[in-house]
């Protein structure tokens, strides 16, 4: 499985061809658990726009996969 730190963004591995749908939903959910641990480990002084700006393109990005896939 591609390393998530090639993607800049939720989109970019979206449209990343070389994927299939399992690789990039499996992708997004592991890097939405990792940013939500991130977030509760760090709680204290956390620059909170941020990180939840990128758990929010990720929901966003799973939402799109399962609107194109609706059998998903």
């Amino acid at each position: 499985m591609p390393y998530l730190g090639k993607y800049s963004t939720p989109m970019t591995l979206l449209r990343d061809g070389d994927l299939s749908l399992q690789e990039k939903i499996d992708m997004l959910k592991s890097w939405r658990e990792d940013k939500e641990a991130l977030m509760r480990a760090t709680e204290e002084g956390m620059q909170g726009d941020s990180r939840s700006d990128l758990l929010r393109q990720i929901e966003n990005a799973l939402i799109t996969l399962q609107e194109r896939h609706p059998d998903r």
